[in-house]
Formats: C-alpha cells, sequence, structure tokens
C-alpha cells in the first residue's frame, strides 16, 4: 500500500471543515439525533450510505471514507489521514479506533499515512484499534481489546495484542 507522508511545509494534512466539525457535534445532542437530519448530513458530508448507523461517539477526522452498505460504525473513532475502505456488512462496537498515521521516528513532525482496508462481513468487536496499512479480509472477526498492526486474512477469529490468528471460522448461511 502506499504510503503518504505529510511534512512541515509539505503536502497538508486532511481535516474536517468547519460544517463538518459542527455537524458532529451536533450528533452529540440526543434532541437532534432524534430527528434524523443529523444523520442526513452525516451520511453525505462523510460519504457513507443511509444505511450505515453509527451512535453519538461517532468520529471521523477527515471524509477520506468508502463504506459499503449496512455498515454500523457505533462511536468508532477514525483517523483518516490515508483512505479508510470498509466493505459491506461490517459491524463495529464499541469504543473502537481506526488509526491511518503514525509519525516518523526519525521526525516527529512527519507523519506517515497508510490506507486501512477491511472486508465484507467483518465485526470489529469492542476496544480494538486498527493500525496503519492493514488489510482485513471478509468474514473475519477481531476479538475485544485487539491491537491490529498486521493484515488478518479472511474467514478467521483474530484476536490479541498483537492481533493473531486464532483460528479459522466459516459463518452458516
Amino acid at each position: 500500500m502506499e504510503k503518504i507522508v505529510y511534512k512541515i511545509g509539505g503536502l497538508k494534512r486532511p481535516s474536517n471543515s468547519k460544517i463538518e466539525r459542527l455537524v458532529l457535534k451536533l450528533n452529540k445532542v440526543p434532541l437532534l439525533r432524534n430527528f434524523g437530519f443529523i444523520k442526513q448530513l452525516v451520511c453525505k458530508l462523510f460519504n457513507l450510505p443511509l444505511t450505515t448507523t453509527f451512535n453519538e461517539g461517532f468520529y471521523c477526522s477527515a471524509p477520506i471514507l468508502q463504506v459499503g452498505n449496512n455498515v454500523g460504525l457505533a462511536d468508532t473513532y477514525i483517523l483518516a489521514y490515508a483512505p479508510v475502505i470498509i466493505g459491506d456488512n461490517c459491524s463495529f462496537s464499541f469504543r473502537n479506533m481506526i488509526v491511518t498515521s503514525t509519525h516518523d521516528l526519525n521526525d516527529f513532525s512527519t507523519v506517515i499515512a497508510q490506507p486501512i482496508i477491511i472486508g465484507n462481513n467483518v465485526w470489529i468487536t469492542t476496544n480494538v484499534t486498527i493500525l496503519p496499512g492493514v488489510v482485513i479480509g471478509d468474514n473475519t472477526v477481531i476479538g475485544a481489546g485487539s491491537v491490529v498492526s498486521k493484515s488478518i486474512p479472511s474467514g478467521v477469529f483474530a484476536a490479541g495484542n498483537p492481533c493473531k490468528v486464532i483460528r479459522e471460522i466459516s459463518f452458516k448461511k
């Protein structure tokens, strides 16, 4: 996957517009969330299909997202300095983070970002952190508290810090 390098005075890091920041703040107001127009605004501004669900804790740092249909993001925090691609029928439980960037160890003012790709029919359970450059295959479950620093293949249950494959799984249809 292609790395994107953000240096001071170079390529500007993506960030939310004032409107995007305002809409994310309005998403936290229960009364406004009940009317549904905030969801429509968030979906439009962040290129999310209307079949996407999220709660008041959802946050995305920049709308570099490609999200499939029937995705539940709950209160996922997404730092998207590189593209984040999420397939169809994915479910995120609570307190998850998707982080596409890290700092250069030799120059902390330089940020290096890599895309993250999550396949179809993936369940990201609770308190999972997904780090730059990771690809998670289709039909996979990531266990609670995992730190996903390397790619995970399709059709497995993986967990731990660092996250690793525990066993193969198959979904009955």
